[in-house]
C-alpha cells in the first residue's frame, strides 16, 4: 500500500496552472484513496478495483451503504468527480458549471478567508486536500 501524502505534498502537486491537470489530478488522488479504503476495509483485491467494471459510482455505493462515507465528505467526492468528468469528456467544459460545482464544495472545517489575491481555484485545491485527508484517515 502506498504511503500517504502530507497536506503540503498534495498542495504542491495541485499548484499547476493548467485547469485540466488540476481537476484530473485532484480527482485521481481522491479516487486512489477510495481504492485503498476498499482494499483495506473490504479486502477487495486491487486487480478487481482496477477493472473498468468497478466504476466510481460502484465504489461510492459500497462506501455509502457501509456508512463509511456520508454527508459533506460524500458530497465533496461526488462534486470532485463531476468536475473531473466535465474535463475528461468535454473539450471546452462550461466554466460556469465548474464554478457552480466548486461553490458547492465544503471546506470540511472552518473556511479560510480567501481574497482576490488567491488563485482562481484555491477553494477547489483546499477542498481536495481536506477531503483527501479525511479519506486517508479512513484507511487506518
Amino acid at each position: 500500500m502506498r504511503k500517504s501524502l502530507s497536506n503540503s505534498d498534495l498542495k504542491k502537486i495541485l499548484e499547476t496552472t493548467n485547469e485540466r491537470d488540476l481537476f484530473m489530478v485532484g480527482h485521481i488522488y481522491i479516487e486512489n484513496t477510495i481504492d485503498r479504503i476498499l482494499e483495506k476495509k473490504f479486502n477487495i483485491p486491487s486487480k478487481s478495483i482496477d477493472s473498468t467494471l468497478f466504476t466510481s459510482n460502484l465504489k461510492m455505493d459500497i462506501l455509502t451503504e457501509s456508512g463509511l462515507i456520508k454527508g459533506k465528505v460524500k458530497k465533496n467526492v461526488e462534486l470532485i468527480n463531476s468536475i473531473r468528468n466535465r474535463y475528461a469528456h468535454k473539450l471546452e467544459p462550461n466554466e460556469q458549471r465548474i464554478v457552480n460545482y466548486i461553490r458547492e464544495l465544503d471546506y470540511l472545517g472552518s473556511a479560510p478567508k480567501l481574497t482576490s489575491a488567491n488563485k482562481k481555484f484555491e477553494k477547489y485545491r483546499l477542498c481536495v486536500i481536506k477531503t483527501y485527508s479525511v479519506l486517508d484517515k479512513m484507511k487506518k
